[in-house]
């Protein structure tokens, strides 16, 4: 079932390319803020499409309509991602603020397999809370963007574990390695093409090798905030919303 969902949810996300781009000019510009919530949005929209529609079926990604609302659905989305990432950001600061800086300096004493535990801890949690969020903000959003229902633990956990736990853990496992061979080629052919092109360049016109780099880095920063970030997120939240469908109703 998860090869199905996987694979229903990348035929869908590369169905309709301009709005793929035009997610991605959303994403590109969410550095000003404000895209950044109608990015949500969107992201809130396909989920609520996958939550209403069935594995194979005929789904349109959503329409680029009624800002208003898309702003509002967004920030609920943000809202929901940022207070889960509450209790690893806490743990990550409060380190921070420990006063083992001036013992360190003192004694000369390299706390480094503290800091890696506490790192580690931190790292825990975000990834824990996020995978937990996942489920919290499709609830949500089932549920007519309903804030409290984002935060019905109890209903939450009885969800994932209805899905399955181990189902649920290897499906954002599929995810990432999905993400990463994403990048991973289109880097690769990135990489090729561009490099060639800048190794001309270079021979025509000297110019210093990080130059070259900075280049082809560019380059895929930006194709990646333009195509592959807003495809993935696309995938994730049609998934997401037919992997929560698996659940057993009462």
């Amino acid at each position: 079932m998860l090869l199905e969902i996987f694979k229903d949810s990348f035929e869908y996300s590369y169905k309709d390319p301009r709005s793929i781009f035009k997610f991605g000019i959303l994403s590109l510009l969410s550095v000003f803020i404000v895209p950044m919530f109608f990015a949500a949005g969107y992201y809130y929209r396909v989920t609520d499409i996958g939550l209403n529609g069935t594995i194979n079926g005929e789904d349109p990604l959503p329409k680029f309509e009624k800002w208003t609302n898309m702003f509002v659905q967004g920030f609920k989305v943000l809202i929901v991602r940022l207070i889960y990432l509450i209790p690893g950001t806490l743990i990550y600061l409060i380190h921070h603020e420990r006063p083992y800086g001036m013992i360190s300096s003192i004694f000369n004493i390299q706390f480094l397999s503290f800091e890696f535990g506490i790192f580690s801890l931190a790292a825990i949690l975000w990834i824990t809370f996020y995978l937990f969020s996942s489920a919290a903000v499709t609830n949500m959003i089932n549920k007519n963007g309903s804030l409290r229902a984002a935060f019905e633990f109890k209903e939450i956990i009885a969800i994932i574990k209805s899905i399955g736990i181990v189902r649920y853990i290897k499906f954002y496992f599929g995810c990432i390695i999905l993400a990463i061979g994403i990048l991973g080629t289109a880097f690769g052919v990135i990489l090729l093409i561009t490099g060639s092109v800048a190794f001309i360049i270079w021979v025509v016109t000297s110019l210093k090798p990080y130059f070259v780099g900075g280049f082809i880095a560019g380059l895929f920063s930006i194709i990646a905030v333009l195509f592959l970030i807003p495809f993935f997120l696309t995938f994730e939240s049609r998934a997401i919303a037919l992997l929560y469908n698996m659940r057993e109703l009462d």
